[in-house]
């Protein structure tokens, strides 16, 4: 092909075509306000992000919407993103904390005065391995508002008690009895499925 005509081709590529931006390209563009660059970027990552809104919320429609304004945050944070580490991990990060922070607005999650012991909650997790993840996270999505967010954020998020207390401002007490009683409940669920 000669050079003439490549060069025209180049100019009739869209501005921001998703796969042959570099990322870096697609951040300038996003932090300039280029609402190609705002949509290439929710685009791109949508599909990373949903799950963690996913096992937090109720329902589809609120992971969209809580997904949505945590991609609002990114647009309007995009210049304090230094390229430390991978833009998705700063993404995730930004998805999370949206997370929990509508987590505690909207979900009621009482302290609790419980003796219970990790060890007293007995919980098979032969039921997980045989399921596949749309059928685990449907039934995630059953749990009562409380016990779903801390065994979120303990299972699948990898936090520790006392993180998740501090997040959700309850004590360490309170979450491990969240975990295991939500253990319990999910492995009922799941036999049931």
């Amino acid at each position: 092909m000669g050079l003439a005509i490549q060069h025209k081709l180049k100019l009739l590529e869209p501005t921001l075509d998703t796969k042959r931006k570099s990322e870096q390209e697609l951040i300038e563009g996003v932090r300039s306000g280029s609402r190609l660059a705002q949509k290439t970027l929710y685009q791109r990552y949508f599909g990373k992000m949903i799950g963690t809104t996913l096992r937090y919320t109720r329902s589809k429609e609120e992971a969209y919407e809580v997904l949505n304004d945590a991609f609002m945050q990114v647009f309007k944070s995009i210049g304090s993103y230094r390229g430390e580490g991978q833009l998705s991990g700063w993404i995730h990060r930004i998805v999370l904390n949206t997370t929990y922070s509508y987590a505690r607005k909207n979900y009621k999650i009482k302290n609790v005065d419980s003796e219970l012991k990790p060890q007293d909650a007995i919980v098979e997790n032969d039921a997980l391995s045989n399921l596949g993840l749309t059928v685990i996270y449907d039934q995630i999505q059953k749990l009562p508002d409380s016990h779903r967010t801390v065994f979120s954020m303990y299972v699948l998020d990898g936090m520790k008690h006392k993180e998740i207390a501090a997040q959700l401002n309850i004590s360490e007490g309170t979450s491990k009895w969240y975990l295991a009683t939500a253990r319990t409940q999910l492995q009922q669920l799941l036999k049931q499925s």
